[in-house]
């Protein structure tokens, strides 16, 4: 997970307002019906009275300013619960758990994680947003089923996302700078190598992009839809003007995805 500032914390609190308009437009689903897409619950039958917890984290380089509090805030549009613990790290974790908290979000420098105290699990932040951001994807283009779509970068994010748009059935090309990357996701999973990146990007209209290369506008395809989680926002003047769409959000999605996927399963058990 790249680390925020606390300008960017600044800014997402001024564009979140506007996010399920954004999302309704280009994918046909608003932020709780993406979420609920993404793993696969019903947002009709989707129970929200769950009680959320955000603990802010003082480890590594310290607490990011705002940060709990936007996720709370993104937390409380779909619906459930949520406030920010007045302690921080396991005395805030204490604190969570005391008051009934059934989903405990968390973030350092490198992991985000929702807790669900019920069930003992936690869902990961990284595989959250990958889905979040394929489903996305599969509402922009109206579907994935045998469609090309190449994913740069092949990292936690752009793995889990190799993973779920082959289970799609799309036609999923990677490309890394570092091509072990690429040939270890060809040996889990049935995708393309490819190795020219401007080259990949003339020949698809879809395009993941799960790492922080700088797309030229030059060589990307009139229309084009493009999935873009985290940071940063890598796309020239050229590039917003020649895409169908640029959905990128840098915490709603994941976490929305890791709030829904915590409060669908606490309440099957």
């Amino acid at each position: 997970m790249a680390r925020l500032t606390e300008e960017i914390v600044e800014r997402i609190e001024i564009s979140s307002e506007s996010i399920d308009d954004f999302l309704m437009k280009n994918t046909g689903m608003n932020l709780l019906e993406l979420a609920c897409d993404a793993v696969g619950i019903k947002a009709d039958v989707l129970e929200t009275n769950v009680k959320v917890a955000i603990v802010p984290m003082t480890s590594g380089l310290g607490i990011v300013k705002g940060f709990s509090e936007l996720v709370a805030k993104i937390v409380g549009k779909l619906g459930m619960e949520a406030f920010v613990t007045v302690e921080t790290d396991v005395t805030g974790f204490a604190e969570a758990t005391c008051a009934g908290a059934e989903v405990v979000f968390m973030a350092d420098d490198t992991t985000f994680i929702a807790y669900n105290t019920r069930t003992k699990r936690s869902y990961n932040g990284s595989f959250s947003t990958a889905a979040g951001y394929v489903s996305a994807l599969k509402g922009a283009a109206g579907g994935l089923k045998d469609k090309d779509v190449l994913i740069i970068g092949a990292g936690r994010v752009g793995s889990a996302a190799a993973e779920l748009l082959t289970k799609m059935s799309a036609i999923v090309s990677v490309y890394d700078i570092e091509e072990r990357n690429t040939f270890e996701l060809q040996r889990r999973f049935n995708i393309k190598p490819v190795f020219d990146l401007n080259e990949s990007i003339k020949e698809h209209m879809l395009i993941y992009n799960a790492s922080p290369a700088v797309i030229d506008g030059k060589h990307l395809r009139e229309g084009s839809i493009i999935s873009s989680p985290g940071l940063p926002f890598t796309y020239d003047e050229e590039c917003i003007r020649k895409a169908k769409v640029i959905i990128h959000d840098v915490v709603s999605i994941g976490a929305s995805v890791m709030a829904v996927q915590s409060a669908g399963i606490s309440r099957k058990t």
